[in-house]
């Protein structure tokens, strides 16, 4: 195998397809159909379009079948065309051509789930544009002040998810290990400072005598008690006190509660105006 007939370039057009050179054969995935067309199956490699974005693999016979690639990049195109043709046999011009077609090996790809997540929030991103251009338009009552309110509530909906999630973060790991933590003794290994601060690194047994490590800003002694949680032991810290973290986590769940709260009604009277 010589390395002309093996190249990385990956070639990626619309709607997932691609196009490989690979052990002597381009491997053309379009329409849910993966080809394998052996460099002797092909007569020629074009680059067609007026800025050179489509490649063509036409396959050698009678009536030659053409397969077509349309990519972004004019330049990846011409440069994997040209890998393509480097690794084209050699041929008199009276040497019989092989139906190219017969050698083409064809494979059903498994369709790809669509990613239900992305098509949501593009549902929502579309709807909101939608509401926002008819609101403008209809001049809805109490006009400019019901378009700041929609135009406003993604802002509030989108950072108060995000303050709640946060918030829960720091909610709920004190909250397991104070309702089922299990508490040890630990070891200091020593003590690193970072662009954070300093962190000091403990070394404890957990009750199935597996040695685990736990590093924290807290502690700072040769010896401290590590609370961590049995069904999840790398979630752990150094002491036992929590309620402050559970202070902490609840007030931000509350307060960026009231943000996305206050956008959803900012929504619901945006909404509430286009119908009126």
């Amino acid at each position: 195998m010589t390395s002309t007939e093996t190249s990385s370039l990956v070639l990626h057009g619309r709607r997932r397809a691609s196009a490989r050179l690979k052990d002597g054969a381009v491997l053309l995935e379009t329409d849910g159909v993966r080809r394998r067309i052996p460099v002797t199956a092909i007569e020629r490699v074009d680059v067609h379009c007026a800025k050179g974005r489509q490649l063509t693999v036409v396959l050698t016979g009678d009536k030659p079948v053409a397969y077509h690639l349309r990519c972004r990049s004019a330049p990846a195109v011409h440069e994997f065309a040209q890998a393509v043709r480097r690794a084209l046999p050699v041929r008199d011009a009276a040497e019989p051509r092989p139906n190219g077609a017969a050698l083409v090996t064809e494979k059903l790809l498994e369709r790809v789930a669509p990613n239900r997540l992305r098509l949501l929030w593009w549902g929502l991103g579309g709807g909101y544009v939608l509401v926002l251009v008819l609101l403008l338009v209809k001049g809805a009552f109490p006009g400019v002040v019901s378009v700041v309110f929609w135009a406003v509530a993604p802002l509030l909906i989108v950072g108060g998810i995000g303050g709640v999630q946060a918030g829960w973060q720091v909610f709920r790991e004190p909250w397991v290990l104070r309702t089922r933590g299990i508490t040890v003794e630990g070891e200091l290994q020593g003590t690193h400072w970072h662009e954070g601060g300093k962190q000091h690194y403990y070394a404890y047994v957990d009750g199935h005598g597996v040695r685990r490590e736990c590093k924290s800003s807290d502690g700072g002694a040769e010896r401290a008690e590590i609370t961590y949680d049995p069904v999840d032991p790398d979630t752990a810290m150094v002491g036992r006190r929590t309620t402050g973290w559970l202070v902490l986590g609840a007030v931000l769940i509350l307060l960026t509660g009231s943000v996305l709260l206050a956008g959803v009604a900012f929504a619901v009277v945006g909404v509430v105006a286009l119908a009126i």
